[in-house]
């Protein structure tokens, strides 16, 4: 379903087109990664549910800072949630802000990975020399989209919280 829009199966942000209570609130974080549970008792059909039962057992629930109120740029807006896997931001990706909150950045820092220089491109499961775009959980404090990572040269656009596209969650153990 990559690139399709919709309420059918999909990696989506969101099932309908909006940010509106950002990270915390939206369809990727709490169904399709699985945190509305916990390791030891996953959602059905989540992401979580999927991964072996002995890596589950030594994940540890990690602290993310994130704007969670979706179309807005203050301070007020970026609250805690607490995850056991997670989109990375676009600061934690990029080093940079772009359209995310200008606060978010106050709470992160980027990955020593991408630090390094290493490629932020991801590529399909089914076509693993095509590339596709992943979401971060940053929400576009300008619209009603979220922030994804380009396909083609790592940098940070936005795109309708609905469609499908690929996703490398982070964990800790």
């Amino acid at each position: 379903n990559y690139k399709s829009e919709g309420t059918s199966d999909g990696f989506r942000m969101n099932t309908t087109n909006t940010n509106s209570g950002g990270w915390d609130s939206s369809y990727a974080r709490k169904t399709l990664l699985g945190n509305s549970g916990t390791p030891t008792n996953p959602p059905s059909g989540s992401l979580l549910a999927a991964l072996p039962s002995d890596l589950r057992e030594v994940m540890k629930s990690v602290t993310k800072y994130t704007s969670n109120t979706g179309r807005h740029n203050q301070s007020s807006g970026v609250t805690s949630t607490v995850d056991y896997l997670f989109f990375l931001s676009e600061f934690e990706v990029q080093g940079k802000r772009t359209n995310a909150n200008q606060y978010e950045k106050n709470y992160q820092l980027q990955y020593d990975f991408y630090r390094a220089g290493n490629s932020k491109i991801r590529y399909k499961h089914n076509a693993t020399s095509d590339e596709c775009s992943w979401w971060s959980r940053s929400a576009d404090y300008t619209n009603n989209q979220w922030n994804t990572i380009s396909s083609y040269d790592g940098d940070s656009f936005s795109e309708n919280a609905s469609k499908s596209l690929g996703v490398a969650p982070g964990f800790c153990v």
